[in-house]
């Protein structure tokens, strides 16, 4: 068993000490994760700010197993020690959530279907997909390897189809839907 107040420290003491199990605190350690990447031993995380979200699961870049929040009792700290230690992983009552509500949020949406008053092509039902989900023309045209003036083709042909007047009225349809 061993403590350290730094990274340096902690990468020292996991290299002496050899650990299964490595305890940090999540606002301490959230931008180490290159130098977190170097211990060869499962971690459990203390978070302390469950509004912190994308901060600690960053964390999960690096070999963490178990999650606990500060203000878990002490018998969670202790089970996501040991279900870290078995590679089973583990996520506090404290902390789901907060995961949860992130990873809904992270998730892209299903894209309903927009009615139109003729087929659109496949190429057309691509760039409606992008323009959907917010991207730009030039970002469309990069992704697509076609050049812009091609993806504004393929929008003004989609809002005929559609009968609608602009690229907001397609992003509305699908979250209308």
């Amino acid at each position: 068993m061993g403590e350290a107040g730094d990274i340096g420290e902690l990468l020292s003491a996991v290299h002496v000490y050899e650990p299964d199990v490595v305890v940090l605190e999540a606002q301490s350690q959230a931008g180490h994760v290159h130098e977190l990447k170097q211990v060869d031993a499962a971690m459990v995380v203390i978070v302390s700010d469950v509004d912190a979200v994308a901060d600690w699961v960053r964390l999960t870049q690096v070999n963490v197993g178990a999650l606990v929040h500060s203000d878990d009792p002490e018998e969670e700290l202790v089970e996501a020690v040991r279900r870290a230690g078995e590679g089973t992983g583990y996520v506090s009552p404290g902390l789901s959530g907060a995961l949860l509500r992130f990873v809904r949020a992270t998730l892209p949406r299903p894209l309903t279907v927009v009615p139109t008053h003729a087929p659109l092509t496949s190429r057309e039902s691509e760039v409606l997909q992008l323009v959907r989900r917010g991207m730009a023309n030039k970002e469309i045209a990069r992704r697509l390897g076609l050049s812009e003036k091609t993806i504004k083709f393929h929008v003004s042909n989609v809002l005929a189809k559609a009968h609608m007047a602009s690229r907001a009225q397609l992003i509305a349809s699908a979250a209308a839907m």
